[in-house]
């Protein structure tokens, strides 16, 4: 088994070196994967002891690329047993005719090219040269067939023939004929010497001279070189070279037992075309100087002595200068490895390759790799992963019924990681259950010793302050899901420390964190418990004497121990689940013996009686984070200190009041106090200047906040929800910060009178107003403005100089008369008024084409005027006709495989259009008043791109969240029902007053209907309709007053274009 990476490594990432003489692949490799790469086609191993094994000289690039690069798919499917490749070449010959003269020149320009050539001289003397010939032909990647003038009269060569042709047939084997001194039109037609030994083979063969005959015929008749063409014997040889170099470059290579690779090796493939020593470990026992006569002595196939680690002979940059290499360098750990190796790689050729691993993407980006140009390799899918286990605990890639449920949690636990797989497969292999289950439960309280040695080698390759920070971060933030800009501040020593910043980016170099689109830190789950393994091994006894602390056991072990003064300093963080802890006492000086905690966290439901607290009389100076769900106390100690606070979290707790007086907060960015139904004030928080973020949702005892609130200017995010008692919310000063408030269902509201510069979302649900302030028009950012269960009676016509909003919610707004004209931005329109009469639109066709409305629905709206009614179904049909061609001229790759989220996230697939009425709109092509009806698409000619849906929903006085739609179809005779699908939309109403036009894109059902289109224009479709509830009860049927579909073609919008020009 051959891998590309170091015994410590799991992931690799390749980039493409670019330099003015030569290029260059490197590799990253780090912690999360360790993964095969295909055995190549002469038994090649990439070694851990030869350096030649990773420097492969001249043309045999091309042939060892093939070997570790696998195409993927092969000219011919193969069969699963085919055989494993021994030789690059096998050569049918008559040895009369050319073994003294061009053969000996052919093997010997093969020898020269690194080509492993068969001819059967090779034979040892005593075999059966039938069956030893049979195992050569099949052991070969190509076969190469020199028809001469006596070729035919050799038996041995006809059925040599015969296994070739069959081994073409059978393993899709290669197969070049060269016709060497006689016409390819005589061997195809069997003239002249080849007439005459058929003839003479009739006589004692017959049984055999068919078979033959056709091997004969296929062979002569495949695409080969003809030495007639070229000038001598030479340019044969080089032309034949040349087939055979370009044919192994693109054979297939058998990847049995090899696990989710195949799109590693693809991405290695394209960039090769434009088991190593590993070389820290080589410099380091043997020195730049032997490494490098090593490399050169491989590469030039003679012994090459070098007098200075920075010199090279011009006689030997010369002749590597000629060459095409391939070289692969393993686990390169400095940055300048590549150049005390090479010096300049001005010695290659352009056209050179080299493959580097390593363990730190720095190493890469030091030596100039382009970004674009990385190969990574991440952990294997669900599937993949589960065949590289059974593959290894069963000796098979199919699972065990026996043992399904055991191996989904053995892969569960490994997560992607080829290396654990492996190892726990091993390990579990021909083990009963009950050992299983033992394995099992010991994973969850220490990782196995193979896994944590190989991932502990990139732990122990950082700095002091890296281990510091990787170590904070498996044993307690992961999965806390914080930004880069919080760890930052939460992991520095002092104000002015910067080192953080480097230290998260090499940590993330190394791969053992992984920093997401929204920059939040996470790190793979076996990083995590190879980090806490290591603090584990601190002290293996006694918890309180480790750093990091989270098994609830062991806290409990760890404050039990404690006696009178004793202190622990060596806790750093404290992280525990308490729903889960048998019993717990804290004394009242607990946290103080604590000087050097910087991070708590006690999480989760717990029962009040296993957990003793006599209160803390203070929390260390230098806490940053501190999450206490359910805090048991009114407030904080009194000599408490919040100067290096960063997050404080008391969500659920029993506090009346954080603190007294004003505390120096310099550091704080985020406060969560939500539902603390005892809070009644908040604190002077006029010195958390940096504060952005304050979330207080349902504080129902809040019945104001501190003035000093209005006054943070960096405050972006204000959350007062459900505070039920907050009876204003006032001030003069400016919240320019501010992007996001939320008021919603601060029913005793009186006062609300704030101005807001860079508002993005506003959500007033349910307050007490009755108007929105015609300055509404200048908050030029707001994206999402929430009116819902409001008194108002207007919106101000300034709502349409909204130019960036995207959301605006009205529902259940019962004094709501009029709808004015809305902004051309605005993609969701809910609204719920029993009162509205009038809704405006703009005056022109092309400025409603300008709109990009996805999801509009006006439920309830029973006293709409007529002209509102017709103009919202025109609207309508506009908008879901656009959305519907726009996607559907873009979509690239429609597939069932593409929805397999669908039904978690079908709001995503669809554009959703709801109005009072009771039929379909006449526009839609096909429509019945049932369930049922026949779609017969044969007098369309343009090619059709989907479909757009219509259904009429009926009174209906049961809540529920949304209406399920079971789409069915069935062959126009009657016959052949299909499978169908069900799509889904979300209902917002609680109940419908009256019947309701409900039109639809549907990413999946177009996509459904299509396909079935593309096989029949003529065809029955079937629509059934049920509630969706939360309830696990049979839900009844809906009933629909009818349905309709219609067809989207490339001419449908550009008519309906013309056709809304006339009519508006």
């Amino acid at each position: 088994m051959a891998y590309l990476s170091s015994g410590a490594s799991q992931i690799i990432y390749a980039r493409q070196y670019r330099h003015s003489a030569s290029n260059a692949i490197v590799a990253r490799t780090s912690n999360l994967e360790m993964r095969q790469l295909p055995d190549c086609g002469t038994n090649h191993r990439i070694s851990k002891h030869q350096l030649n094994s990773w420097a492969i000289a001249g043309i045999k690039k091309n042939k060892f690329v093939n070997k570790i690069v696998a195409k993927g798919v092969a000219e011919k499917e193969m069969s699963n047993n085919t055989p494993h490749s021994k030789y690059d070449v096998f050569v049918s010959f008559r040895g009369k005719d050319i073994r003294r003269g061009f053969l000996s020149h052919l093997v010997e320009i093969s020898s020269r090219k690194q080509i492993n050539v068969f001819v059967d001289d090779k034979l040892t003397r005593g075999e059966d040269i039938s069956d030893s010939l049979f195992q050569a032909i099949e052991g070969s990647c190509i076969s190469l067939i020199i028809f001469s003038e006596n070729y035919a009269s050799s038996r041995w060569c006809l059925e040599e023939l015969a296994k070739i042709i069959e081994c073409k047939e059978k393993y899709g084997q290669i197969v070049i004929p060269v016709f060497y001194g006689v016409d390819p039109s005589n061997v195809r037609h069997e003239k002249k010497s080849y007439e005459n030994a058929f003839a003479e083979h009739e006589k004692r063969y017959k049984s055999k001279v068919q078979i033959w005959r056709r091997a004969l015929n296929i062979s002569a008749n495949l695409s080969g070189i003809t030495s007639s063409s070229l000038q001598n014997d030479a340019e044969l040889l080089e032309e034949i070279i040349n087939v055979v170099l370009k044919t192994t470059s693109n054979h297939p290579i058998i990847t049995k037992g090899l696990i989710g690779i195949g799109k590693t090796i693809a991405r290695l493939e394209s960039l090769l075309r434009q088991e190593s020593e590993k070389v820290s470990e080589e410099l380091e026992r043997h020195g730049i100087t032997y490494l490098k006569e090593k490399l050169f002595s491989t590469l030039l196939a003679e012994d090459v002595k070098i007098n200075s680690p920075n010199w090279l002979s011009d006689y030997t940059a010369k002749r590597i200068g000629r060459m095409k290499v391939l070289i692969v360098l393993d686990d390169v750990k400095e940055e300048d490895q590549l150049e005390k190796l090479f010096g300049t790689l001005d010695w290659f050729r352009p056209d050179s390759r080299i493959i580097v691993t390593a363990r730190d993407k720095q190493v890469l980006i030091a030596n100039k790799v382009d970004d674009h140009d990385i190969l990574e390799v991440r952990e294997l899918e669900p599937s993949e992963a589960l065949e590289l286990f059974n593959l290894n605990a069963f000796k098979q890639h199919d699972l065990e019924r026996d043992y399904y449920d055991l191996s989904e949690r053995v892969v569960n636990y490994a997560k992607g990681i080829p290396l654990v797989l492996k190892v726990l497969g091993n390990l579990l292999c021909g083990k009963e259950r009950e050992v299983w289950e033992s394995q099992l439960d010991k994973l969850k309280r220490m990782q196995n010793r193979k896994v944590y040695d190989v991932m502990r080698l990139s732990y122990d390759d950082l700095d002091c302050l890296e281990k510091k920070y990787f170590l904070d971060i498996a044993c307690f933030f992961n999965g806390l899901s914080l930004k880069v800009d919080y760890m930052q501040l939460l992991l520095k020593d002092y104000e002015s420390d910067n080192s953080v910043v480097v230290g998260l980016e090499s940590l993330k170099d190394k791969a053992l964190i992984t920093i997401s689109k929204y920059n939040v830190i996470s790190m793979h789950d076996m990083i995590q418990e190879m980090g806490r393994e290591v603090v584990r091994q601190e002290s293996s006894e006694d918890p309180s004497k480790r750093s990091r602390l989270w098994d609830p056991e062991e806290i409990c072990d760890a404050f039990k121990n404690v006696k009178g003064t004793d202190a622990l300093p060596a806790i750093r963080s404290i992280r525990a689940d308490l729903s889960v802890i048998r019993k717990l006492k804290l004394s009242s000086h607990v946290f103080a013996k604590m000087t050097n905690l910087k991070f708590l966290d006690f999480n989760g439901w717990y029962d009040q009686e296993c957990f003793d607290l006599q209160g803390p009389q203070s929390f260390p100076t230098g806490l940053r984070y501190l999450h206490w769900i359910h805090y048991p106390l009114k407030s904080f100690p009194e000599k408490f200190s919040a100067e290096n606070l960063v997050i404080l979290d008391l969500s659920r707790g029993l506090v009346e009041k954080l603190w007294s007086g004003v505390q120096d907060l310099v550091n704080l960015r985020e406060v969560r106090l939500s539902n603390s139904v005892l809070l009644k004030e908040l604190p002077d928080f006029s010195k958390a200047t940096s504060l952005n973020v304050l979330l207080m949702e349902h504080c129902t005892g809040l019945e104001s906040i501190h003035p000093s609130i209005f006054s943070l200017q960096k405050l972006m995010q204000l959350d007062l929800s459900l505070c039920f008692s907050l009876a204003t919310f006032t001030s003069s000063s400016h919240l320019s910060s501010l992007h996001y408030l939320n008021l919603g269902f601060c029913t005793n509201l009186s006062k609300f009178s704030v101005t807001l510069e860079n508002i993005i979302e506003l959500d007033l649900t349910a307050i007490p107003i009755n108007a929105l302030p015609a300055s509404i028009g200048f908050q030029s950012k707001l994206e999402t403005l929430v009116l819902k269960l409001t008194e108002i009676e207007s919106i101000p016509s300034s709502i349409k100089n909204l130019t960036r909003l995207r959301k605006l919610d009205i529902q259940r707004c019962k004094k709501l008369l009029a709808l004015p004209e809305l902004p051309s931005s605005l993609e969701t329109l809910l609204v719920e008024c029993i009162s509205l009469k009038t809704v405006m639109f703009p005056s022109t066709a092309a400025e409603q084409f300008k709109e990009n409305k996805k999801r509009v629905e006006f439920w309830n709206c029973l006293n709409l005027d007529e002209r509102s009614l017709i103009n919202i179904g025109f609207n309508m049909q506009i908008n879901l006709m656009k959305f519907a061609y726009q996607h559907l001229l873009t979509l690239e790759h429609d597939s069932v495989e593409s929805y397999v989220d669908y039904k978690d996230n079908y709001a995503s697939y669809q554009a959703v259009y709801v109005y009072p009425g009771s039929s379909v709109p006449e526009w839609f092509e096909y429509k019945t008043t049932k369930n049922e009806m026949i779609v017969d698409l044969s007098s369309h000619l343009s090619p059709l791109l989907g479909f757009v849906f219509c259904f009429i929903l009926v009174e209906d006085s049961q809540h529920c969240y949304g209406i399920e739609l079971k789409i069915t179809t069935i062959d126009a005779e009657g016959d052949g029902e299909k499978d169908g699908i069900i799509i889904y939309m979300n209902r917002s109403c609680f109940y419908i007053e009256s019947d309701h036009v409900c039109m639809i894109y549907d990413q999946q059902f177009s996509h459904y209907l299509t396909s079935i289109a593309k096989n029949q224009t003529r065809f029955k479709i079937k629509v059934t309709a049920r509630r969706q509830t939360k309830t696990y009860r049979e839900i009844p049927e809906v009933e629909l007053k009818g349905f309709g579909i219609s067809p989207v073609y490339n001419s449908t919008y550009h008519d309906l274009i013309h056709q809304m020009k006339r009519l508006i």
